[in-house]
């Protein structure tokens, strides 16, 4: 089996019709050209777990020439399309919401470190799982499948999410320390000010305070919130990752079916 296109791949099973004991001088085979040389009930080739019996080719011959003479052989080939409808099912609905949970992690606030990050590394493991479980399934081969694709741009993708929120975290630490050294020396300051003016008769007006009521967001404010561009550069790379990330996968997902099905349409056996 061929498993380059799997799982939108079409495999061509081959069989022979060939005489051992007869050379052609005894018996020759030849296809019946009137009519349909291969019969098969109703139904056959429907009921199969993964394929789809779609073709019977009989226009092949495979008549072998040996040392004690030449012997005849018919072949017809079955040609079975793999049924994509199991794999959207098992394969490419999990995996897709997948990475759209992983997605959720750019909208938790920054500063909750073990939510953003067990939501990761959970989908990351999810992922690896579910990799492992559908490789098992298939023979070992030394070449890229399609699904090795698939599965390989969904894990990176998982796995950029959660670089993306270690990337944002040292941002935001960086930042805080800047903050902490500056907050530092403006108190540093502000006692060598108050030091200098101790001796000094300093006039403070009365001041007057008034305290107003604070009003409750509304639904547009909260969704204006999460829809504006902040100013901080960590939150910055959050926003920006909330509408660039969905983005590139749908970009993927676009050149990846169009790919495979353009490909495996046009696919003949060697």
């Amino acid at each position: 089996m061929k498993l380059k296109y799997y799982p939108f791949d079409v495999q061509y099973c081959d069989f022979d019709l060939i005489s051992y004991a007869h050379t052609m001088k005894d018996i020759i085979y030849r296809w019946d050209t009137k009519g349909d040389p291969v019969q098969r009930k109703r139904g056959v080739g429907n009921d199969l777990p993964n394929f789809l019996l779609t073709k019977i080719l009989t226009n092949n011959e495979c008549t072998s020439h040996t040392n004690t003479g030449s012997y005849a052989c018919l072949r017809m080939t079955f040609v079975l399309e793999r049924q994509i409808s199991y794999y959207m099912v098992q394969l490419y609905g999990p995996t897709t919401m997948i990475v759209i949970v992983s997605w959720v992690s750019f909208w938790i606030d920054m500063h909750s470190t073990a939510g953003r990050v067990a939501l990761g590394v959970t989908t990351l493991l999810t992922m690896t799982t579910m990799q492992s479980a559908i490789n098992a399934k298939l023979p070992p081969v030394s070449y890229i499948k399609f699904v090795d694709v698939w599965l390989g741009a969904c894990q990176t993708f998982v796995f950029g999410a959660l670089l993306e929120y270690a990337f944002v975290s040292y941002q935001d630490s960086v930042r805080q320390s800047d903050r902490a050294r500056e907050e530092s020396a403006r108190k540093a300051q502000k006692r060598r000010q108050k030091l200098e003016m101790v001796d000094a008769e300093i006039y403070q007006p009365p001041c007057t305070c008034h305290r107003f009521k604070d009003e409750p967001m509304t639904f547009r404010d909260c969704i204006r919130q999460y829809f504006t561009k902040p100013d901080y550069l960590p939150a910055q790379i959050d926003y920006y990752s909330r509408f660039l990330v969905p983005f590139a996968f749908m970009l993927f997902c676009i050149v990846y079916w169009s790919t495979c099905l353009i490909l495996a349409h046009f696919y003949t056996p060697d």
